[in-house]
């Protein structure tokens, strides 16, 4: 089915007002059968008269004031977009990120991809170099970071808006048996290997309290050198749900036998907070339109 035109409303609302097909040709700057073929046109597709055409000019009919009155708002609406991409095209600005690898690998791509058609003066850097939970708000602390993308608790000190969230669980060698309800005993004679940073300490305890009494094996830096590790079969670990998204083959990702989650947050410094780029940056990536067909999130690996 045809549908109106832009350029076919705009010529109607010029000839209405200029009461005939000469001034409004004159007006935009075009012929006046070019003016009548596109009303004839717009006519055809409405399936009514829109005007009322006579020696001495043009004067619409009592539908064609209905259709005005649409075509009027439909051509205010299309230059307040104009006047959008306008004004998104003048914020520019330089921002930068500090967060971890799976949040600069999942959540933050779409999000910067929506920003960079939108707001294309905008440039972001990100440093997903980030291991502990400390050095994201003290990269925003220190300067080094305008944003940051920091596993909570986080300091007074700084602006925070909730963010999305993922659980710990328990990532052991896809050939090891297991039995549903999964216990801590099923991994007795499996080492375990701790990753070396707070929050999977606080996790650990946190497991202790509910009786898991395995001794760390060895620590590593690193979540991809634990899993690379569980893959061979050489033990098995505690990690955040989104740092083994997607599973490596090779890799089983159970639940843990207690609830324990990792809230995410945005943080900024209250003077970074009150800057326009960061502020849109900020949106774009809480933006649950943005995140919500993620692969992460559709995966059910983080929620809100």
């Amino acid at each position: 089915m045809a549908r109106p035109k832009l350029n076919q409303l705009e010529m109607l609302v010029a000839v209405a007002d200029a009461g005939s097909f000469g001034s409004a040709a004159a007006e935009l700057g075009c012929t006046q059968s070019r003016i009548s073929h596109a009303i004839t046109e717009l006519e055809e597709i409405l399936a009514i008269r829109l005007l009322v055409r006579s020696r001495t000019g043009c004067v619409p009919t009592g539908a064609g004031h209905s259709v005005l009155a649409k075509a009027r708002l439909i051509l205010r609406l299309t230059d307040n977009l104009v006047d959008v991409a306008e004004d998104n095209a003048t914020v520019i600005g330089r921002v930068s990120i500090a967060c971890f690898r799976s949040v600069a690998t999942h959540l933050l791509p779409r999000a910067l991809e929506a920003l960079a058609i939108e707001y294309p003066g905008i440039r972001v850097d990100v440093d997903d170099s980030c291991e502990e939970r400390e050095e994201v708000t003290q990269a925003v602390e220190e300067g080094r970071a305008d944003i940051g993308v920091a596993h909570m608790p986080v300091g007074r000190a700084l602006v925070t808006l909730p963010y999305v969230s993922d659980s710990y669980v328990l990532v052991t060698p896809a050939s090891l048996a297991l039995r549903a309800p999964v216990s801590w005993e099923q991994f007795s004679k499996l080492p375990y290997i701790q990753l070396n940073c707070s929050g999977a300490f606080a996790i650990l305890e946190q497991c202790r309290e509910a009786g898991f009494e395995a001794e760390v094996s060895r620590t590593l830096a690193t979540d991809s050198s634990i899993a690379a590790m569980v893959r061979q079969g050489i033990g098995y670990s505690i990690l955040p749900r989104l740092a083994v998204f997607p599973a490596p083959d090779g890799v089983r990702i159970v639940d843990l036998p207690i609830p324990a989650r990792r809230q995410f947050a945005l943080v900024a410094s209250a003077a970074s907070a009150r800057l326009k780029p960061i502020q849109i940056v900020m949106r774009f990536i809480r933006s649950k339109r943005i995140v919500k067909p993620s692969d992460a999130f559709r995966a059910g690996v983080v929620s809100w």
